[in-house]
Parts: structure tokens; C-alpha cells; sequence
């Protein structure tokens, strides 16, 4: 635990017992971070700098997406391991394409390169790694079921690895196929105790479908929030938290978001800068947290 952290939860922890029996207090672990596309065009060029900012502003957890050829960013996962560690942050949370190229068909087991994927992100300290897309050549009944086959075995390997393996959705993937919504076709494939869903609220209210009854649904496979407003322009695009017009707080306080433990801001468009935007954005959400 880093010194921030235990500092703020001894503070939590004192003021209840000022008021609570300690055998009534249980605190839920909040992991609080930021999805690091959202600050792509620094953090691209300036990973070092663009992570002390980010821990600057209070950030204590990111989640990646920039893992290529064995390497984040330009850093071999030691390096970057230690790069985190610098700058008082840790990935605990990332995003990496999985897909048949992970796959070996004959022999229905994951490839050399889907071990590696998984060893590397292990070896920084992720804890929950998550598939972030489907592409469209794979959206038919039989590639999601290759597909589905291949989550439960990355889901198994993550698990010997002490990770927790998940799909994150965008708007796709409540089109139906075959009658069905794409999103229950996976989590219906999937083994729930390997493969969680993070459940971006923007994309499912884009799709225009509503999050609480998605949510009460499948609370028991949602373990994590993409937290992202939607403008009321007639784009609906992103935009910072709390500067939108999606009621958070009452998705966060639905029982089926009781097993919900991650937190993630992510802006794809902002009114100012990228930086500037998940600076707002934590201290928005760090205002509806305390409510819920």
C-alpha cells in the first residue's frame, strides 16, 4: 500500500470508529484511475512526464492500453515496472487486444505470444486485464465462439497469474446477432468466474439502452466502471465527468454495482485540454464516490 492511501484510509477508518462498533465497519476497496487514452497525445510522446502529472493531480492508479511487441510504450516491462514505481503510480488495471492471433486452432490452446501478453503485464503488477474491442470481421455466431472458447482459456491463464481476465464494451455489442445481443452472447459463453465485464456507462447509454438494468442484470459479472459523460449536443459525445448529463451516482448505488471495485475515467473529447479533462474528471468522481 502506498503511503497516500494508507494515510487516507487510516482517516476513514479513525472517523468511523468514532461512530461505528468496529465489528459493523467494512470498507469496500476503491481502486480510483484513469484510462491512459485518454491523455494519448502526451503521454505517447512524454510517458514519464505525462505519469508524475497524473500522480500530481491524484491519481494513484492507470489503466494502460499501450503494449506492443513485448514492450509499454518504449519500456521493457522491468523498466516499466520501475518507471511506475518512480512516479508513485501503479497499473493496476489494462487494456490489450486479444484475439484468434492468441489462438492456436488445431490444438484449441493459447500461443506463445498469448502467454507472453499475460507474463508481461503480470510482471508490472497488473491485476485486472482486459479485452477492449471486437473487430468487425469477428462479430458473426462462429467467431464469437471461437472467441468466447479463447476468453476462458486467457481467463484461466490470468487467473494461475494472480489477474483477473474481462471484456470491455463499447455500443456494438447490444445490436443483436441471431436474435441476441452480442454482450449476452459473450458473458453467456464465458465462464463468470474467468471473465468479468467493465461496463462503459457512456457506450451503453449511447447504444441507447439503459445501464441500470444492464447493471441488475449482470452485477455479478461487473467489477468495473469506464466513467465517461455524454454532452447534450446532438453528437453525444464524450466528455468530462460530472459535466455531462449521465446520473452516475445513481448507477453506482444500484445493488448490482455492489461487486464493482475499479473506477476508470476515460475521455475520448474534452472542452479544454486532455490533461485538463482527467484533472475535472477525478475530482467529479471523487465527489460522487463520497455520496455513494
Amino acid at each position: 500500500m502506498k503511503r497516500r492511501d494508507f494515510v487516507q484510509q487510516t482517516a476513514l477508518t479513525s472517523s468511523l470508529l468514532l461512530v461505528h462498533p468496529p465489528a459493523m465497519i467494512k470498507i469496500k476497496a476503491r481502486h480510483i484511475g484513469v484510462q491512459m487514452w485518454s491523455v494519448r497525445d502526451v503521454a505517447d510522446h512524454d510517458p514519464k512526464g505525462t505519469f508524475e502529472k497524473l500522480a500530481g493531480m491524484g491519481y494513484a492508479e492507470v489503466e494502460g492500453y499501450r503494449y506492443e511487441n513485448g514492450m509499454f510504450y518504449t519500456y521493457s516491462p522491468a523498466a516499466f515496472a520501475k518507471l511506475l514505481k518512480d512516479v508513485d503510480l501503479q497499473m493496476t488495471s489494462a487494456h490489450t487486444g486479444i484475439s484468434l492471433k492468441h489462438w492456436d486452432t488445431s490444438t484449441h490452446t493459447l500461443n506463445d505470444l498469448a502467454k507472453k501478453t499475460i507474463d508481461d503485464h503480470a510482471a508490472i503488477g497488473v491485476q485486472q486485464l482486459i479485452c477492449p474491442y471486437i473487430d468487425d470481421e469477428w462479430r458473426t455466431t462462429e467467431y464469437l465462439k471461437q472467441l468466447c472458447e479463447l476468453f476462458n482459456h486467457v481467463g484461466e491463464a490470468c487467473k494461475k497469474s494472480g489477474i483477473q481476465f474481462g471484456y470491455h464494451n463499447h455500443d456494438f455489442e447490444f445490436k443483436k446477432l441471431e436474435n441476441k445481443f452480442i454482450i449476452d452472447h459473450i458473458l453467456g459463453q464465458t465462464d463468470p468466474t474467468l471473465v468479468i465485464w467493465e461496463m462503459d456507462l457512456y457506450w451503453v447509454k449511447y447504444a441507447n439502452e439503459d445501464p441500470a438494468q444492464w447493471i441488475n442484470q449482470y452485477g455479478d459479472r461487473i467489477h468495473a466502471f469506464h466513467v465517461k459523460d455524454m454532452a447534450n449536443t446532438s453528437k453525444r459525445e464524450t466528455i468530462e465527468v460530472g459535466e455531462g448529463n449521465i446520473d452516475f451516482e445513481s448507477f453506482f448505488k444500484l445493488p448490482g454495482a455492489s461487486k464493482v471495485s475499479y473506477y476508470i475515467v476515460e475521455l475520448e473529447d474534452y472542452r479544454t485540454t486532455s490533461m485538463e479533462g482527467v484533472d475535472l474528471s477525478l475530482q467529479h468522481l471523487k465527489n460522487i464516490l463520497a455520496k455513494v
